[in-house]
């Protein structure tokens, strides 16, 4: 286990079939139910699951994603995902995963998440408790080397641009 990922939430996954596509690789919709079930999980470490949900009436909801693809994945590839929390304030969190096959990287995940009060449907602070299992993750993903990528625009360098000439 890399230092990494002895600090990083993970999840592991096998590809199934239903989830390729024509060109016999796993669909881009997939790639993001693949990292949204990481996301699960790793909230679930921090007190935010299913059964916080019902009882608080209060959830996480994605802003905003932005994903790459470095690799295929192909049927029945064992896959893991580590998350990590870049930054966070009272209501958000900026999160931050890696898909591997062994140890190659297939693709990346950013995610802007925002915490709500689904009975008003509205932006709710963490609650305490929440917060502070945030804050400790935080400190322990804080203190690894920054991911490269991270924060990453998308676009076409002005050279190569055909719409730019």
């Amino acid at each position: 286990m890399s230092e990494i990922q002895a600090v990083t939430s993970s999840f592991a996954l096998i590809v199934p079939p239903e989830w390729l596509d024509y060109n016999n690789h796993m669909n881009v919709a997939y790639y993001s139910l693949a990292f949204d079930q990481a996301g699960e999980a790793f909230v679930e470490t921090l007190g935010m699951g299913a059964a916080y949900t019902h009882q608080t009436q209060n959830s996480w909801m994605v802003l905003e994603a932005h994903l790459t693809y470095q690799q295929e994945a192909r049927l029945h590839d064992s896959l893991h995902i580590e998350t990590r929390v870049l930054d966070f304030s009272d209501k958000l969190a900026h999160l931050y995963q890696v898909m591997y096959r062994g140890t190659e990287l297939l693709s990346t995940q950013e995610q802007l998440t925002l915490h709500v009060n689904l009975e008003t449907r509205r932006a709710a602070p963490f609650p305490a408790e929440i917060l502070a299992q945030m804050v400790a993750v935080h400190e322990k993903h804080h203190a690894l080397p920054p991911p490269i990528g991270a924060g990453r625009q998308i676009g076409i360098d002005g050279q190569k641009s055909l719409a730019k000439k």
